[in-house]
């Protein structure tokens, strides 16, 4: 990956830290409302949320696939992915059809669920990278633990949105530290 991909990833990784927590709320102030705008709105925030955390966490997958040969967490990645997805189409669909409203919600706190607990391993697993990311990488790896403990208790959702939107600060910062690197690489291969 070049310097300006990384300076790129970055600033996605923060926009999704900074966009996470409003749209959290704004979902929540949506909740219930049944009108056309309403849902309107509520589809378009899981949209966004969804494409959000597919792409920082594509993302982070081909970093570390390319940048560190580190597969350990491919898995786990995948199934994040997938089961966010899978939550937010049932959300969407509980929206569209509002008879089977209860029975998608309920599928989509059971995929929350295994997501936490999948981006728990993931978590430990990549504490096993054998590059520090500048020192970051603990807090990252601990960061990403606590999140997915606090998503799949259900009960501690909200301070899991909170550390997850940490989480993609954190990231975000360790691809502009990446990206710094490369550019004094590249400096110092013209110098």
């Amino acid at each position: 990956m070049t310097r300006r991909r990384f300076t790129v990833s970055a600033w996605l990784a923060m926009a999704s830290a900074y966009a996470t927590v409003p749209m959290a709320y704004l979902a929540f102030m949506l909740e219930g409302r049944g009108d056309t705008v309403g849902t309107a709105m509520q589809v378009g925030l899981q949209v966004v949320g969804t494409l959000l955390f597919v792409a920082v966490t594509l993302i982070l997958k081909r970093v570390l696939d390319r940048l560190f040969s580190f597969h350990d967490t491919d898995r786990n990645i995948d199934l994040m992915v997938m089961a966010t997805v899978g939550a937010g189409g049932f959300l969407m669909g509980g929206l569209f059809f509002p008879g089977i409203r209860g029975s998608t919600e309920i599928a989509a706190v059971v995929l929350l669920v295994f997501q936490g607990v999948v981006q728990l391993q993931f978590g430990y697993k990549l504490l096993k990278l054998r590059n520090n990311l500048g020192g970051m990488l603990k807090p990252f790896c601990l960061l990403n633990m606590a999140t997915g403990l606090c998503i799949s208790s259900i009960m501690l959702i909200l301070p899991g949105i909170l550390l997850g939107a940490l989480s993609d600060l954190m990231l975000a910062t360790i691809y502009f530290e990446i990206a710094k690197e490369l550019k004094e690489v590249e400096h110092n291969r013209l110098g």
